[in-house]
């Protein structure tokens, strides 16, 4: 329990400066695509990690320490690649009195706005393990779901990139909007879902709906955070979200227990289209009319 804390307590101080790195060192023009690519490089360990693991547990006899080990490796080598080949850059040295101050001033109501949104769907995107036990009730055998699980995570890898691109191309809300919808359909199909064959098709559409979102999320809160605070900016955003998500299990938990298995996608698909909802009112109001009102 110990070193899941340190883990995920890890995850929580890389995660903004990452982000914000991977702003300062791309083209406006091109942040959906390097979001995207991060994402997907992401992912493919998820999916190249478990695969190893279990190619090393066969080779040493299933001796877990060894494997344990060995996963050390890799972590060292970011650090070094961290240390030696990232560079951040270079900002003039001001005085004390002339630093901007962190106030909520700095952030508009398109960032305050945004963030909302994504806590809204956060609040109905329960853990996946939900999604395991639903396919455990509709059929799948428990060994075989590791294998639905990587074909989730490689389909995730594999269109993170592609969407990323698309962003760019397209426009980042017209993706993000596609992928709140998508989420809705998806877990309004989990509800209702009653064979097998249905279950992998939705873990399919569920690895391209994170595909569409993930990166690309980011990608678009890069275009309206204030550039002095990038950083804080992403930290802001990912403690909204991981709030949103504390009490998401939770819910989806009583729901199960209380109501029905049903009743957990449900939910997840009511806040997932309400979170879209509002994200068309953030994008009509985001370009006003002429009198300064949203086009609605």
């Amino acid at each position: 329990m110990g070193f899941r804390f340190v883990d995920r307590f890890g995850k929580g101080i890389r995660t903004a400066p990452r982000d914000a790195i991977v702003v300062e060192s791309t083209d406006k023009a091109y942040l959906g695509r390097a979001f995207g690519f991060q994402r997907a490089m992401d992912t493919m360990g998820a999916v190249v990690g478990p695969a190893l693991a279990v190619f090393l547990l066969g080779l040493f006899s299933n001796n877990y320490r060894i494997v344990f080990w060995l996963s050390m490796i890799p972590g060292f080598i970011a650090v070094l690649l961290i240390i030696f080949f990232i560079t951040e850059q270079k900002k003039a040295s001001a005085p004390v009195s002339a630093k901007p101050k962190l106030t909520l001033k700095y952030f508009d109501g398109r960032f305050k706005a945004f963030v909302l949104i994504a806590a809204v769907f956060a609040v109905g995107n329960s853990s996946d393990v939900f999604l395991i036990l639903k396919a455990q009730q509709s059929g799948i055998q428990p060994i075989t779901i590791p294998v639905v699980y990587l074909m989730f995570n490689l389909i995730y890898a594999l269109s993170a990139l592609p969407a990323g691109i698309a962003a760019d191309k397209f426009g980042k809300r017209r993706v993000i909007l596609i992928g709140f919808v998508l989420f809705a359909l998806v877990y309004y199909g989990f509800a209702v879902a009653s064979d097998t064959l249905m279950v992998w098709v939705l873990f399919a559409f569920y690895g391209i709906f994170m595909g569409l979102t993930e990166g690309v999320q980011k990608a678009f809160l890069a275009t309206i955070i204030p550039l002095d605070f990038k950083a804080t900016a992403f930290g802001i955003y990912n403690t909204a979200v991981g709030l949103a998500m504390f009490p998401a299990s939770l819910i989806g938990g009583l729901l199960w227990d209380r109501i029905s298995p049903a009743a957990t996608f449900y939910f997840g698909s009511i806040t997932a289209a309400t979170a879209a909802l509002l994200f068309i009112v953030f994008i009509l109001c985001d370009k006003p009319n002429k009198l300064g009102a949203c086009r609605i």
